[in-house]
Parts: structure tokens; sequence; C-alpha cells
């Protein structure tokens, strides 16, 4: 059985991963870059960061061509 989520928590679920993923991935580049040195964690949480912030692209992107056909077969069945 499918858990219940809240209505704004639905909505802003990509967005909470693109801002986090961007921030976690930005702020490790910056982090290298200031430290001057490129360390195997920094590189896996700037992976992360980038996987987390095209993932709740991809997530948004879903929603919204779901959203289109679905009217779209609303409105064809009229």
């Amino acid at each position: 059985m499918k858990s219940w989520t809240p209505p704004a928590l639905y909505g802003a679920k990509p967005w909470i991963l693109i801002v986090v993923g961007a921030c976690l991935a930005l702020g490790m580049m910056l982090w290298s870059l200031a430290d001057g040195a490129w360390t195997a964690w920094r590189g896996l949480l700037c992976l992360t960061g980038a996987g987390l912030a095209i993932g709740g692209g991809a997530i948004l992107q879903l929603r919204q061509d779901y959203r289109a056909r679905s009217k779209w077969r609303r409105e064809s069945s009229r």
C-alpha cells in the first residue's frame, strides 16, 4: 500500500532535491577550489549532489509530461 503524501510536500519534493543537490555540488566545488585539492569524498559528494539535482529535474519533467498527456486525454474523450 502506498503511503499518503501531503500535496504541499509532493509538489515541493523535486524542488528540494534540485536545491539541495545544487548546493551540495557547488559547495564541494568551491571547497575544493578554496583548499586547492580535490579529494575522493568531495568528488563523491559533488557527484551525489549533481545526481540529486538531475533527479529532481527529471521528476519535474515527468510530472509535467504526465499532466499534459492526462489533460489531452480528458479533453479528447469529451
